[in-house]
């Protein structure tokens, strides 16, 4: 067996993720790489910090999944069990040249996981690039949290976490885009989800602060001394989407000098984001849980003066169409903000079509 580390001389990598130490972490939801492998077996060593020291604790395993070719769905779907184990990506009885894409599908808030190498008893290269380029900068609605629950009553599971089927992974597959997420769960702009009653915003840790950093989540974990800078330039997005204001709306809950001060704070990162990425497309997107706040970002956006700024209300969620764990929108909900999306894209002609 030959055995390759998962840099970018032999896979292209897919998402914002830290090369460190010659192991491939992945954190952010649909992270992964991808690759052309050629031969009949391989394999993949793959690390995870998810300690199951408690039993509860199985709710927050880092799931992963194998797409082979151009499924749309995975070959296999798996969890990522504590430590570093021995996992079978690929098998065939005859030898075959395939594309394989390694994707994290849970999200980086509860455990993170690291390719260290993969063995193969062939050879394997990185695929080349798409054309397009989307960006996707959320919460857990952006994560797919809970969007293959049964019920608003089931409780959270990663195992239920899917980013590949959110409206994000979606839309970007409608136009045949590569595509990052950037997203948190419980995570906001002026204020992250905070208890009742709460008299100052939560903003120890909101997406501000996350930004402009590869994997600022992992570098705790793995006891780095200094911030890793993510580099802009390695990839430009044709268009941006903001979705966030969802969590911000347990704090400003319609107090006007609250709301006032989410509308400036909400602009400030718009403007960051443009300032990073001067030639992209923005929607500033909100609505599949509620949005109160849409207005004050309706706002923002006028008060920006940017033609390649643009605000698009997504329609909430409907009792109908069912809902996802923790009262999370599910996947019937997801293709709906998706059409939406497309559909403004096409409307606007921001990047041309198929």
């Amino acid at each position: 067996m030959n055995n390759f580390f998962a840099d970018e001389s032999h896979v292209r990598v897919l998402g914002r993720s830290l090369f460190r130490d010659n192991i491939r972490y992945l954190s952010w939801s649909c992270s992964g790489v991808e690759f052309l492998f050629t031969g009949s077996k391989l394999t993949a060593e793959i690390w995870t910090d998810w300690v199951r020291d408690e039993p509860w604790k199985d709710i927050f395993k880092c799931y992963a999944a194998v797409f082979v070719d151009d499924e749309e769905v995975p070959r296999n779907r798996f969890a990522i069990e504590s430590g570093t184990n021995s996992y079978t990506i690929y098998e065939s009885d005859s030898t075959s040249t395939v594309k394989i894409k390694i994707l994290k599908l849970s999200e980086a808030a509860f455990s993170k996981m690291g390719i260290v190498s993969l063995s193969a008893d062939g050879e394997i290269s990185p695929t080349e690039p798409l054309s397009r380029r989307f960006e996707f900068i959320g919460d857990s609605i952006t994560c797919g949290f809970g969007i293959e629950a049964k019920c608003a009553e089931e409780g959270f599971r990663t195992e239920t976490e899917n980013s590949y089927i959110t409206y994000g992974a979606e839309a970007a597959k409608a136009f045949n885009a590569d595509f990052n997420l950037i997203s948190w769960s419980t995570i906001g702009v002026y204020s992250s989800d905070c208890k009742e009653g709460a008299e100052k915003p939560n903003d120890g840790w909101i997406m501000p602060m996350l930004y402009d950093y590869t994997d600022i989540g992992i570098e705790g974990t793995l006891n780095i001394p200094e911030h890793i800078l993510w580099d802009f330039g390695s990839f430009v997005p044709d268009v941006i989407f903001v979705n966030l204001g969802t969590n911000d709306m347990s704090f400003t809950k319609k107090i006007p000098e609250r709301v006032q001060a989410f509308k400036e704070a909400y602009k400030k990162f718009i403007l960051h984001i443009r300032e990073k990425n001067p030639t992209s497309e923005i929607f500033c997107i909100l609505g599949m849980m509620g949005g109160e706040l849409y207005p004050a970002i309706e706002e923002a956006v006028a008060e920006m003066n940017d033609k390649k700024v643009r605000a698009l209300g997504l329609d909430e969620q409907l009792e109908a169409d069912g809902t996802g764990a923790e009262k999370h929108p599910n996947s019937v909900t997801h293709k709906k903000a998706a059409e939406k999306i497309i559909a403004e894209i096409k409307r606007t002609g921001v990047i041309y079509e198929n």
